[in-house]
């Protein structure tokens, strides 16, 4: 399979272009195995990368702030999205308070709620813009002041997933969310007969149908699938 870049050299083109329109301090560039994404994260393989500075003011601080960053973007991208690392000293690698893993990269959001904001038609501006920009915006306030901000953070591991969920259905976090991601996992819809899994005893059709249904039209279940294999497979450790 051929890289994104080189069967699409057209939208290789209007990307960097874009990108050098919007973002002049961030480049598009392909580059080589063994290119040091940062001090603790060196690439296996050619691709294609956006790396350089992020500059972005913050209304709740009233400040600019610069980051260090690079974007790796997949194979099969536009499909899927990029991945973000940080390459900053102010964004210290591998300390889930500021939710950086240990290979800088930046966990942007449970895996469904991402791909809810990668939307076909989406571009590398897109991917800054609508993911990057909030992750750096938190990571701002908590160099201004030295805390977390109080907006837009979930709870770390297995519990944020279910948080991300239990938003989702408009539901209490409690046991019965994994029951529902399950149904949510399938690429197929469940039927009807099949037993709630809120424990009701009720059949879906007379119970949480229609908002099992609703919650389907927003998440993919391929990303309902992953986020399930990584609440099953983790504990408290990403």
């Amino acid at each position: 399979m051929a890289q994104w870049y080189e069967s699409n050299r057209r939208l290789f083109r209007n990307e960097r272009k874009e990108l050098a329109s919007t973002h002049p301090l961030l480049r598009l560039a392909v580059v080589g195995p063994s290119f040091q994404i940062n001090g603790a994260c060196v690439l296996k393989s050619e691709c294609a990368i956006v790396h350089g500075t992020y500059s972005l003011y913050v209304p709740n601080i009233s400040q600019e702030f610069d980051y260090g960053i690079v974007l790796v973007l997949p194979k099969n991208y536009p499909k899927l999205p990029p991945q973000m690392f940080c390459n900053d000293l102010k964004l210290p690698i591998n300390n889930i308070d500021r939710h950086i893993m240990k290979d800088g990269r930046a966990c942007l959001g449970v895996h469904a709620e991402i791909g809810m904001r990668w939307k076909p038609g989406s571009t590398i501006v897109t991917f800054l813009d609508d993911l990057v920009a909030p992750f750096l915006a938190w990571q701002a306030y908590y160099d201004k002041y030295h805390e977390p901000p109080p907006w837009g953070e979930r709870s770390h591991y297995k519990q944020g997933i279910l948080e991300f969920y239990a938003e989702l259905l408009k539901r209490p976090i409690d046991s019965t969310i994994e029951g529902f991601m399950r149904l949510l996992a399938r690429a197929n819809r469940p039927k009807g007969h099949e037993p709630c899994p809120c424990n009701s005893g009720k059949r879906l059709r007379n119970c949480h149908r229609d908002m099992l249904y609703e919650a389907r039209e927003k998440v993919a279940w391929q990303d309902v699938e992953f986020d399930l294999a990584v609440l099953n497979s983790v504990d408290d450790i990403k």
